[in-house]
């Protein structure tokens, strides 16, 4: 057989998940006799991923390594970068960090140029082992110098240190005067804290770079990276400390940190302050980009605040931006919001004429307004127009026609409209289930809404409060659906405090289940919901109509307790 055709029946068994690890070893070592041509490393490096994914990596690693050394000899098949990043992975994988060194260090000796594939596995095993600093200096000094930028595998490292509370930063400033981190490394470890949630540590890794500002000046991303994790947060108060303090400091901030203010500001409610940046923005020569203006058009429409939103589009417009899509459906929401769906339409042609397509979302913002103006039909039309023009409905689409249906009692449509959604590709939500059982409910057809549940809980979809408080109001007295009701309150997570009542109430109606409703006022305890009057009392009286007078005393002495509480 000739080398190529044997390499590609090799790549062929390696594609195919069901190599066994011996005869990996005999391709490995077929492929070795073959010289003319030689095969190409590309070949092996397929063996070498398969057999590193295989069972029991533990007991097969010393192989794995003495096969890479047989390629490595004089007159061999000289190994490529990936190569060795299978190997260095394969011995992190096995938790031998040292050996992984070892092949790292054959590798630049070789004249190879490292790349994040070969340090990310390598990080990975330093800091499962908690060997940080070794981690921070890899970052932060072997890799910049081996010309591999440390933003690449960042993400890995601080998702394996997030827990460390700022450890990892504080190696890098313990560590500085040995290593040499830069501004775009340090920015990096900011960008991926921001990422994780933790604001604190890149607040506080922000000012070590300022303590130190002669060696580290921060720039401008820096700062924006910081104010747009401080808005996130909600911290828009800090996040204008910042932005004056960067003023202060010289550092002149940019279109996208104003962008990322007025966002903050929109977001806590706070318009007129978010005006008054962006005339501030105008003031320093910094033209509005179409972000700026989306983000005001969403904050000004959702606070009821934009008398003409028409005419803040065409003011946008004016000013020599071409609003996309997102500026579109916001004022389109906005008209929606205030039931002038005639004006959304006419919006919806102006952008169509001037090349900005609709989406799903422009769709479901008109359909979602002629539904809430009792408009049924008219928004079963959109559904229709949506899918011709080639934009596939989600599921906040049928989810909106559904709930109208349901209002209407128009049941069956709806079961028509799961069966369409399911045969599209869209599969259903709890949304879906607890739109169709409220209107099965409420039509008094419960034969179907016990089938729904049941479909419901096999697909996995776990019932939130409304779900099952729908439930409970109509099947308390029904054996075989309160014994999925329980299940649906006791195993899943999605309930609150009044799903236990309602759960209480449904036991307590029943007549003959007060053990079962005591036991839920237990649970209740344990899941950390402490029962007050309203669980309590509906027991009580359960219990002195069954003559249960002791049982009913020590709980009026747990309700007189939580009265003194109280």
């Amino acid at each position: 057989m000739r080398t190529r055709t044997f390499e590609s029946l090799v790549k062929e068994r390696c594609r195919s998940g069901d190599l066994t690890f011996p005869e990996a070893l005999r391709f490995f070592d077929d492929l070795l006799h073959y010289k003319d041509p030689k095969p190409s490393i590309i070949t092996f490096n397929f063996l070498f991923t398969s057999m590193v994914r295989m069972d029991n990596l533990s007991t097969r690693y010393p192989t794995i390594l003495s096969l890479f050394n047989q390629l490595a000899r004089p007159r061999g098949i000289p190994p490529s970068v990936y190569t060795y990043s299978i190997c260095i992975d394969c011995c992190a994988r096995v938790n031998q960090a040292d050996l992984a060194f070892v092949l790292l260090g054959r590798l630049l000796k070789d004249r190879l140029r490292a790349n994040p594939a070969v340090f990310t596995p390598l990080l990975k095993g330093l800091c499962e082992n908690n060997r940080i600093t070794e981690a921070a200096a890899m970052v932060f000094d072997k890799m910049p110098k081996l010309g591999c930028t440390p933003r690449l595998c960042l993400g890995w490292v601080l998702r394996l240190v997030s827990h460390e509370q700022g450890l990892f930063a504080n190696s890098l400033f313990a560590s500085s005067t040995k290593h040499s981190p830069n501004l775009i490394s340090y920015t990096t470890l900011i960008k991926g804290y921001c990422s994780a949630g933790k604001i604190s540590s890149a607040t506080e890794l922000l000012e070590k770079m300022i303590g130190k500002w002669e060696e580290f000046k921060p720039d401008v991303i820096t700062f924006s990276t910081v104010i747009d994790g401080l808005c996130k947060e909600g911290a828009v108060s800090k996040a204008f400390n910042l932005f004056e303090k960067m003023h202060s400091l010289g550092v002149l901030p940019n279109t996208v940190t104003y962008n990322t203010l007025i966002n903050g500001l929109c977001k806590q409610g706070a318009i007129e302050k978010a005006l008054k940046l962006l005339d501030c923005m105008a003031s320093k020569v910094l033209v509005p980009d179409v972000v700026t203006y989306n983000t005001l058009v969403n904050g000004l429409c959702k606070k009821g605040l934009l008398e003409d939103p028409g005419k803040f589009l065409q003011y946008i417009i004016y000013k020599g931006h071409k609003p996309n899509v997102v500026t579109y459906n916001a004022v389109i929401h906005a008209l929606c919001k205030r039931e002038k769906i005639e004006k959304a339409k006419k919006l919806l042609e102006d952008m169509i004429s001037r090349g900005v397509r609709p989406d799903v979302v422009t769709y479901n913002t008109i359909m979602d307004g002629l539904c809430k103006m009792n408009k049924l039909q008219n928004a079963m039309k959109w559904l229709d127009e949506m899918v011709l023009k080639g934009i596939s409905p989600n599921i906040v689409t049928y989810n909106i026609v559904m709930d109208s249906l349901c209002k209407e009692g128009e049941t069956d449509k709806v079961e028509e409209l799961l069966d369409d959604m399911i045969s599209r590709g869209v599969q259903p939500n709890v949304v879906t289930y607890t739109t169709l059982l409220g209107g099965l409910c409420k039509m008094k057809e419960l034969e179907k809404a016990k089938k729904c549940m049941r479909e419901m809980v096999s697909k996995g979809i776990s019932p939130d409060v409304v779900t099952w408080n729908i439930i409970i109001d109509a099947f308390c007295t029904t054996d075989d659906v309160m014994n999925i009701l329980v299940n649906m309150v006791l195993n899943h997570g999605a309930r609150d405090y009044s799903s236990y009542i309602n759960l209480i109430k449904a036991y307590v109606k029943r007549g003959n289940n007060i053990d079962e409703a005591m036991s839920v006022l237990k649970i209740m305890k344990q899941e950390g919901f402490e029962p007050d009057l309203d669980a309590y009392a509906p027991v009580k009286e359960m219990l002195l109509q069954m003559g249960r007078v002791d049982v009913a005393k020590d709980l009026i002495a747990q309700i007189n307790e939580k009265k003194a509480h109280d």
